[in-house]
C-alpha cells in the first residue's frame, strides 16, 4: 500500500491522506520519485531525452495497474510534482494529465506526464514562483470510474474571499471539459444548507466506453436541467466541509457522481486564499435580538458588553472555575457580545470556550444550544476544551460547588428578590435631575455593584434551568418521540406564577373596567398625551390610581427594555395610555384573564407523562423529578429576569438624567445625544468637566446609525479574522433561503386559519384585529399585542423564549424558530398555522 512515507508528491500524498481518512477515492498507484530516478541511471543532461529512452517490461507495467482494474479498464496518468498541490504554488494546469488510457499505451502516457514536468512553461512557472528548478517528480496511475457526472468544488468561494460559501462547478459526464473550458458548467453556491443554483445550458457530455473517450451530443431532455440533484450537491457539501475541516485549509476539490455514489479525485488547497480557519469566530443574534431587537445604541452595548464580563467570571467562580484559569482566560469573558453595525450578537466561540472550562461540555453545549435557540453548534477547537486528566481533578470541585448552589437556589432566589427591590425602592426615592454629574455617576457605580457582584441567583437559576429543561427534554422525546413537542409545551402551561403574564392581566383587567364606564371612554377617546393629563389632574381617580399602580411596578417592562435609550412607560405614561386604547377599540378580540383551559390541558399533558413512564419507583421518581425541576426554574428564570428589567430601569433613568444635565451645560446639544457615547466617554467627560468634543463624536454616530437603521444583517455571521470585511460583504449578498419551507418549532398548541399581519413593531398597529402576527422576534414589549392575536409566528427563538412563555401561558397558538417567514409571507396572506406540529400552509390567495 502507498504511505505518505515515500517521495510521492503533493497530489499523491493528497490522495493517501484522503483515502486513509475513508474518503471514496478511485483505486490508483504510484511512480514515486525514488523509482523513476532510478529508471534514468545513469543521469543525462539532457532529461527529455533520456525519459524518452526509458523502458518498463510488461512485469514493471503490471506491478503500477491500480487495484481492481479488468480487461478493457481505462486510467487517469497524473503528475504529482514535489511541490504541487501545495499552499504556496498549485500548478494547477501546468503538468499533462492522460485520461482514458489503456493498459496498451500506458506507457506512452506515463512518458507524456513525465515529460511535462520539465516543459518550459513549467520551468518558467517555477521562476516566476522562485521555486526550485529541480524538484521531485511522481506518477499517479489511477482508475477512471464511469462518472454519470462531474465537476470542482470550493470550500471557500475563491471569487468574493468568503470563507462560508461553498461554490460547486459540474457537467454530465467526465468533468475533464469542465476543467480546460470546452464545456458549459453548472454552478450551485451553498450557504448553511441553503442552494442557489445557476443552471447552464449544456450541449455536449464527456464520457467513455469500451471504445474509449467520446464527445457527444447531450440528450435534449438534459440541456436544461441540473447535472446535480439537491441531495447530490447536500452530500457534497457535507464532505467538503468535513476534507476542509482534515486540512485546516480551504480547499479545492475535484469530484465525480456515479449516480449517487460520490468519489473524490482530488483535494488541493485554494493558493489564492489564506485563511486562517482557526480564527473562525461564529457571531448569532437568533436569542439576543428578543432582548437587543434592531440597532442598540454605543451606549448600552458598552453597558452591556461589561456587564456579561462581570457575571459570567462571577459565574465561573460560583462553578469551581480556578482563579488561574479565569485570569488565563479572561479574553473570552471580555468578548461573549460583539457589536456588528448597531446590532448586538453573541459570540459563539466565547461562550463554548466558557461552558468548556465546566464538567460536562458535551452534554451542556447541546442544552445551551436549545436555551439560546441556535439553530447548528458551533465546533469548538479541541485545544479550548480542558484536557481529561484536568477535567477529572476539577469534577470533585465542581460537583460540589454545583450542588450546594443548587440546593441553596430557593433560599439565594428569595434573598436576591428583596436585596433587589429594596434597593430600587430606595433608587426611586432619589430625585436624579438635582443631582451633579459626579453624584450621578456615584449612583451608578453603587448601582453597578447590585447587578453585578448581587447576581448569583439568576446566573444559578440559569444554569439549572438550561440543564434541567435539556434533561427533562431529552427524557419527553424518549418516553414520547411522536409527539414530544406537544406534550412539553402542555405540561408546561398553566404556570399560574410567571410574571411576564401579569402585566397584560393587569392592563386587560383596566381596559375592561374603561369599557365599563361611559366616562371612561369618552375620555380614553382623545390624545394619549391629553388624555394622561386629564387623569393626573383628577379625572377618573380610581382608574388613575389603578394605572399609577401598574407603571410603578410594570412600567419598564416595554418594547426594548433593556435598550438604554428606549423611553419607558414609566418616564412616558403616554404610551401605556395608546396600549389600554387599543385594547378599547378591539374589545372582541381581548382574551379573557381565564386560565381554566391552560390547567385542564396541563392535567391531560400530566395524565398522558404518567402513562408513558416506565413503571418502577427510580423511573417514576425520575419523571417527577424533572418535571418539577423544569417547571419551577423555567417560570423563575423568566421571574427573575423580569428583576434585570427593573434594574436596568433605574440605570436607564440614572443615565437619562445625566443627559439632560450635560445638555445644561452645553457639554452636549439634545439630551438624547447621550446614548451616542459610550459608558467610558460619559465618565470621562464628567472627569474632565466637559472638557472634551463630544459633539463631534456624537454627530459621527449619528450618521453611522442612520445607516446601520436601514440595514439588515443575517442572524448568523461567521468570520475568519477582520470582522468589519465579513460585514460588509454580508451587506451585500442576496440572502437565500428554501421557498414554501414554513415549519418552526411548536410551542403552544392549537389550530388556526386566518390572515397574517407582518409586523416589525408593535408600534406599527394599535391591534390585530384577531389576525396571526407574524414577525422576526419579540421582546416582553409585545405582549401588549397577543390579547387581540389568534396566532404568533416568529422567525426567531425556541422554546424558552419570551414569547414562547407567554403564548403558552395565554393559550395563544404559537410556533418560533421559522426561518425567513417574514420574507416568505405578506400581510394579507392567509395561513392555517398548527401549534403542535410547528407546519404552517399557506392558503391560495385565489
Amino acid at each position: 500500500m502507498i504511505t505518505l512515507d515515500k517521495n510521492i508528491g503533493g497530489k499523491a500524498a493528497n490522495l493517501v491522506r484522503l483515502r486513509d481518512h475513508g474518503y471514496n477515492v478511485p483505486s490508483f498507484t504510484v511512480m514515486d520519485s525514488d523509482y523513476l530516478s532510478k529508471k534514468l541511471h545513469p543521469p543525462s543532461s539532457d532529461i527529455r531525452s533520456a525519459i524518452n529512452k526509458v523502458h518498463f517490461s510488461e512485469a514493471e507495467i503490471a506491478r503500477f495497474l491500480p487495484k481492481g482494474h479488468v480487461e478493457g479498464s481505462f486510467f487517469a496518468v497524473r503528475s504529482s510534482g514535489g511541490d504541487e498541490d501545495g499552499t504556496d504554488a498549485s500548478f494547477a494546469g501546468q503538468f499533462e494529465t492522460k485520461l482514458f488510457v489503456s493498459k496498451e499505451t500506458l506507457v506512452s502516457a506515463i512518458k507524456e506526464v513525465w515529460l511535462s514536468g520539465y516543459s518550459d512553461r513549467v520551468q518558467k512557472y517555477r521562476e516566476m514562483n522562485q521555486l526550485d528548478a529541480s524538484p521531485q517528480f511522481s506518477i499517479i496511475i489511477q482508475l477512471m470510474i464511469p462518472a454519470t457526472s462531474a465537476g470542482v468544488a470550493f470550500t471557500a468561494n475563491p471569487v468574493t474571499q468568503d470563507p462560508e460559501e461553498y461554490c460547486i462547478s459540474s457537467v454530465w459526464g467526465v468533468g475533464d471539459g469542465l476543467v480546460d473550458g470546452s464545456l458549459d458548467a453548472d454552478n450551485f453556491y451553498v450557504r448553511e444548507g441553503i442552494i442557489r443554483h445557476e443552471i447552464a445550458t449544456k450541449s455536449f457530455i464527456h464520457n467513455y466506453t469500451d471504445e474509449g473517450f467520446q464527445k457527444r451530443t447531450l440528450d435534449h431532455k438534459k440541456k436544461n436541467i441540473a447535472s446535480l440533484s439537491d441531495t447530490q450537491i447536500l452530500k457534497l457539501a457535507d464532505t467538503l466541509n468535513e476534507i476542509q475541516k482534515m486540512y485546516g485549509a480551504p480547499q479545492d476539490v475535484e469530484f465525480a457522481f456515479v449516480n449517487t455514489e460520490l468519489y473524490i479525485l482530488q483535494s488541493r488547497p485554494i493558493s489564492s486564499m489564506n485563511i486562517d480557519l482557526s480564527a473562525k469566530i461564529v457571531w448569532d443574534n437568533s436569542n439576543i435580538i428578543e432582548s437587543y431587537p434592531g440597532v442598540s445604541s454605543p451606549l448600552t452595548f458598552s453597558f452591556i458588553k461589561e456587564m456579561y464580563e462581570k457575571v459570567y467570571v462571577q459565574f465561573a467562580e460560583l462553578m469551581g472555575v480556578s482563579p488561574k484559569d479565569i485570569s488565563n482566560n479572561i479574553g473570552v469573558y471580555e468578548n461573549m457580545l460583539g457589536h456588528l453595525r448597531g446590532r448586538v450578537y453573541y459570540n459563539l466561540k466565547s461562550w463554548y470556550q466558557a461552558l468548556a472550562m465546566l464538567p460536562g461540555y458535551t452534554l451542556n453545549a447541546g442544552f445551551m444550544e436549545t436555551m439560546m435557540g441556535v439553530k447548528s453548534s458551533f465546533e469548538l477547537d479541541e485545544r479550548f476544551k480542558s484536557s481529561r486528566i484536568k477535567a477529572i481533578s476539577r469534577l470533585g470541585i465542581s460537583i460540589t460547588k454545583m450542588l450546594t448552589a443548587f440546593i441553596g437556589l430557593g433560599r439565594q432566589r428569595k434573598s436576591f428578590l428583596k436585596k433587589v427591590d429594596t434597593t430600587i425602592q430606595q433608587y426611586k426615592k432619589m430625585d436624579f435631575d438635582a443631582m451633579e454629574p459626579e453624584a450621578l455617576e456615584r449612583a451608578y457605580s453603587q448601582f453597578e455593584q447590585l447587578l453585578t457582584k448581587e447576581w448569583k441567583a439568576p446566573l444559578i437559576n440559569d444554569f439549572f434551568a438550561m440543564i434541567f429543561f435539556g434533561l427533562f427534554k431529552k427524557h419527553v422525546e424518549t418516553i414520547a418521540p411522536e409527539n414530544h413537542e406537544q406534550l412539553i409545551n402542555q405540561l408546561l402551561i398553566g404556570s399560574d406564577d410567571i410574571v411576564s403574564v401579569l402585566p397584560m392581566r393587569h392592563s386587560i383587567d383596566i381596559a375592561n373596567r374603561i369599557l365599563e364606564d361611559p366616562e371612561a371612554i369618552q375620555l380614553f377617546s382623545g390624545e394619549a398625551n391629553q388624555v394622561w393629563s386629564k387623569l393626573k389632574n383628577g379625572a377618573l381617580p380610581s382608574i388613575y390610581s389603578s394605572i399609577c399602580a401598574y407603571l410603578d411596578r410594570f412600567g419598564e417592562r416595554c418594547l426594548a427594555e433593556l435598550k438604554l435609550e428606549t423611553i419607558s412607560y414609566t418616564q412616558d405614561p403616554s404610551r401605556f395610555i395608546k396600549i389600554l386604547q387599543g385594547y378599547i377599540k378591539e374589545p372582541q378580540f381581548l382574551r379573557k384573564n381565564d386560565s381554566g383551559s391552560d390547567h385542564q390541558l396541563r392535567n391531560e399533558a400530566e395524565k398522558e407523562y404518567t402513562s408513558l413512564t416506565k413503571k418502577g419507583l427510580l423511573s417514576r421518581f425520575k419523571s417527577t423529578f424533572l418535571l418539577r425541576q423544569a417547571r419551577d426554574l423555567v417560570s423563575n428564570r423568566e421571574n427573575l429576569r423580569f428583576e434585570r428589567t427593573r434594574g436596568f430601569g433605574i440605570v436607564r433613568q440614572l443615565f437619562s438624567s445625566m443627559g439632560r444635565a450635560f445638555a445644561s451645560r452645553n457639554w452636549i446639544v439634545n439630551e438624547r445625544d447621550i446614548f451616542y457615547l459610550t459608558k467610558e466617554e460619559i465618565f470621562e467627560a464628567i472627569k474632565l468637566k466637559g472638557s472634551v468634543d463630544l459633539t463631534s463624536t456624537i454627530d459621527t454616530r449619528k450618521e453611522e446609525y442612520k445607516a446601520f437603521e436601514e440595514e439588515s444583517l443575517p442572524e448568523r455571521i461567521t468570520s475568519y479574522g477582520n470582522l468589519d470585511e465579513t460585514v460588509e460583504r454580508l451587506r451585500h449578498t442576496k440572502i437565500e433561503f428554501k421557498e414554501g419551507d414554513l415549519k418552526g418549532i411548536p410551542c403552544c398548541p392549537g389550530i388556526v386559519e386566518s390572515e397574517v399581519m407582518v409586523i416589525s413593531s408593535p408600534d406599527q398597529v394599535e391591534g390585530l384585529d384577531g389576525k396571526i402576527m407574524v414577525t422576526t422576534a419579540t421582546d416582553p414589549g409585545w405582549v401588549s399585542l397577543f390579547p387581540t392575536a389568534s396566532g404568533i409566528l416568529v422567525e426567531r427563538g425556541s422554546l424558552l423564549s419570551h414569547s414562547a412563555i407567554v403564548a403558552r401561558e395565554l393559550g395563544i397558538p404559537c410556533i418560533v424558530s421559522i426561518s425567513h417567514i417574514t420574507q416568505q409571507l405578506k400581510s394579507g396572506d392567509v395561513v392555517i398555522m398548527n401549534g403542535a406540529t410547528g407546519v404552517i400552509e399557506k392558503k391560495s390567495n385565489g
